[in-house]
This record gives C-alpha cells, sequence and structure tokens, in this order.
C-alpha cells in the first residue's frame, strides 16, 4: 500500500473512532508519527479526540522507540498537548504533560500555549488540572496570558464557562488588568456580550462578579449603576445601553 493510501486508511479509522483497526494499521511506530490530515495532524492529535487515555497511552509507548519529534506538530503548529486540551480529554493531557511537561509552553501559530487554548474552549477541567497540578514555572509564564493580541481573561468570558473564568482571577487577579489590542479590559468584554444579562441588567451572580473582580485601587473608571441601563420609553422595541 502507499503512503497516500495508508495515510487515507488511518484518517477514516480515526474519524470512526475504530482505534483498535487504526493501532493495527500502524503497527510501525514510524507510522503513527505521519501527518494524515491537510492540517498535518498525525495519528497522534487524532487519538486525543477518543476522549480517553487510549489509545494515545498505547500510542504513546510505541513512539518513545523512535525519533518522534518531526511532525510532533502539525501545520498550525499544534502539539498533540494543543489538541487534547482543545477538545477536554483529561486523561490525555495528564499522558502528554507526564511525556513533554516543556510543551505547556509550547505556542502554534496563533500564539496559543495548551492553557491558553482549553481556556478560549471553556475546558474548564484542563485549566483546572494545569493551574493547580502544574509547576508554577509553566503556569504563570506570561506565555500563557496573550494570543494575537487577546488576553486569556478575554478568551475565557467569550467561551462563557464562568466558572473557569473565575478560577482564572482566582489564580491571578491580575489578568483583569490586561487589555487587548482594542484597549479594552475584561469588563468591556462582558458589556458587550448582552445576552448574557437579565434584561439588560447586571443582577445577582453578574453583579458580585463585576464587584469582586474591581480593584481596590480603582484602576477602572467603572459606575455600576451606569453600566446598563434600559430604554423604557421605546414602547416598540427594549433597547439596552451600554456605559462605561
Amino acid at each position: 500500500m502507499d503512503l497516500s493510501k495508508q495515510n487515507k486508511e488511518c484518517y477514516i479509522l480515526a474519524m470512526r473512532g475504530e482505534w483498535d483497526n487504526l493501532g493495527k494499521v500502524c503497527k510501525e511506530a514510524w507510522k503513527l508519527v505521519l501527518p494524515i490530515t491537510g492540517s498535518g495532524d498525525t495519528s497522534l492529535h487524532l487519538a486525543v479526540h477518543s476522549g480517553k487515555e487510549e489509545p494515545l497511552k498505547t500510542f504513546l509507548a510505541q513512539v518513545m522507540e523512535i525519533e518522534y519529534t518531526l511532525y510532533w506538530k502539525s501545520f498550525a503548529e499544534n502539539t498533540p498537548l494543543h489538541e487534547a486540551a482543545t477538545v477536554g480529554n483529561l486523561g490525555a493531557v495528564k499522558l502528554l504533560v507526564e511525556l513533554r511537561k516543556e510543551d505547556l509552553l509550547e505556542m502554534n501559530i496563533r500564539g496559543e500555549t495548551p492553557l491558553y487554548r482549553a481556556a478560549r474552549y471553556g475546558k474548564l477541567e484542563i485549566v483546572e488540572y494545569i493551574l493547580n497540578e502544574c509547576e508554577d514555572y509553566y503556569t504563570r509564564s506570561p506565555l500563557n496570558w496573550m494570543a494575537k493580541g487577546t488576553p486569556i481573561i478575554h478568551a475565557a468570558i467569550q467561551s462563557e464557562n464562568f466558572e473557569m473564568v473565575m478560577m482564572l482571577v482566582d489564580f491571578d487577579k491580575s489578568l483583569l488588568e490586561m487589555k487587548d489590542s482594542k484597549n479594552q479590559t475584561a469588563l468591556h468584554v462582558l458589556a458587550n456580550m448582552p445576552h448574557i444579562f437579565e434584561s439588560g441588567y447586571l443582577k445577582g451572580f453578574w453583579a458580585k462578579l463585576i464587584y469582586d473582580w474591581l480593584p481596590e485601587d480603582k484602576i477602572y473608571p467603572f459606575n455600576f449603576f451606569k453600566f446598563c441601563s434600559v430604554n423604557h420609553n421605546d414602547s416598540t422595541s427594549s433597547s439596552t445601553h451600554l456605559e462605561i
């Protein structure tokens, strides 16, 4: 079988979740580390989509016997750890961190580390594991905090996993001081997401969220009572006016 046909077969098996059959086709370890998709993903990248440790654990044991790093990154420069963090496969993340802890600070072409990637896609378990179980050298690196002019806290807010957002803030409150390429803070990002507010107002949890986050030295010129207002005079429609 020529290489292109084999790659196609490997890709089809991975997409079907036929991991045992994929392992049989890739008995020779070097086949596991060759790109099999148009974006340069290998069988290792795709294996994390199983949602479990296997077949990645078996595949990694195989490739340890060879020089496996040549195609460790896809064409977008995602490592298997990036991929595992993106899909939220905690078992795979743990395996890959144990194997290559340095990949925690590898960046893809967007400038994203695996932690940033997990935050962007709202993967709470992955963010929690990296923040709590990995050394500060990796978790507190500034490489994690910004990608393409967008702070990690902004990306986390846009994922709408607010438990994860609070976890990041509890880990490092200074993240709230970060501004994106448009000079916007995390509060600006929240203000531009009116669908998360009840009737255009910040209430309950959201009010507490804002007040808990505000720095004691009042870095932000923030007026809560002007933050959201509803035009009750418009009988044909209700519109929300956000002012900061």
